[in-house]
């Protein structure tokens, strides 16, 4: 699988993508601080069957609803299933003026290593 979040700080070259990868250990931090959003981007239905504690359902196709509601926040923590609407979340999320977007590998659920995090 090609991994279009290859490096720390991106700016993807075909997407022009502006968001910060950081490491397992540090997203968990950043999920428990109640000064950051975490935005589950799949479907009420998927987030239904299972999300990460505190995080906020907003599918992919209803992010531009957004624009001015997550300003205070310090950071933005965005996942999905696999990673491909993530990464179209990052893009709508940047052209409404977010640079503060934060991920871990792929920004995907699949690879999410804290179990205990989850709610089924």
């Amino acid at each position: 699988m090609f991994n279009f979040f290859a490096s720390r700080k991106n700016r993807c070259p075909n997407r022009n993508l502006i968001y910060n990868l950081v490491n397992y250990d540090t997203v968990r931090k950043m999920i428990e601080d109640k000064d950051n959003i975490v935005i589950d981007v799949r479907t009420k239905r998927e987030y239904d069957i299972m999300h990460i504690n505190n995080a906020v359902n907003i599918p992919v196709d209803k992010i531009r609803c957004c624009e001015n509601e997550y300003k205070n926040k310090k950071c933005i923590i965005v996942y999905c299933s696999s990673g491909i609407r993530t990464k179209e979340a990052i893009n709508i999320l940047n052209l409404l003026g977010y640079m503060n977007i934060y991920i871990w590998e792929y920004g995907a659920l699949s690879n999410f290593p804290f179990k205990d995090m989850l709610i089924f």
